[in-house]
């Protein structure tokens, strides 16, 4: 017995639209982790209810930047500022990464070009020498 198709529009009963949120909040969650934990990534996440309720997860280093000291989860708007901030700079470090792994891996692929090459030139130079040694004899 599989599921039927869900429609993608709004949830008019609020009873089920809250659960609906609430599982399916926790199943993004989930598979943030999953995801984190697969490809070796650090992966947030950040949810607001349609009261304003945050919930957020973070995985691997990264470290929260704004501080909930009183567990109030409403943010001002300087916390705001500081978590788009933060997310600007957690960007541009994950696209400077990808350039620097993207200029590494065309440096190994001309390294394996270079050795494929040595390599032919070694077993020519061997050839030459083991047909001079015949000559020799």
């Amino acid at each position: 017995m599989g599921r039927k198709k869900l429609e993608m529009k709004r949830i008019e009963d609020k009873s089920s639209r809250l659960v609906t949120f609430s599982k399916r909040r926790v199943g993004l969650i989930k598979k943030a982790r999953h995801l984190s934990d697969l490809c070796d990534v650090d992966v947030a996440v950040i949810v607001f209810s349609a009261r304003g309720k945050l919930y957020e997860s973070c995985t691997g280093s990264t470290n929260r930047p704004v501080e909930d000291k009183n567990n109030n989860n409403e943010l001002s708007l300087i916390e705001i500022t500081q978590l788009e901030e933060y997310l600007d700079a957690a960007l541009l470090q994950t696209r400077s990464r990808r350039v620097k792994t993207e200029l590494m891996v065309e440096y190994i692929s001309t390294l394996q070009e270079q050795e494929k090459k040595l390599g032919e030139d070694k077993e020519q130079l061997e050839k030459l020498i083991t047909a001079s040694e015949d000559k020799q004899r």
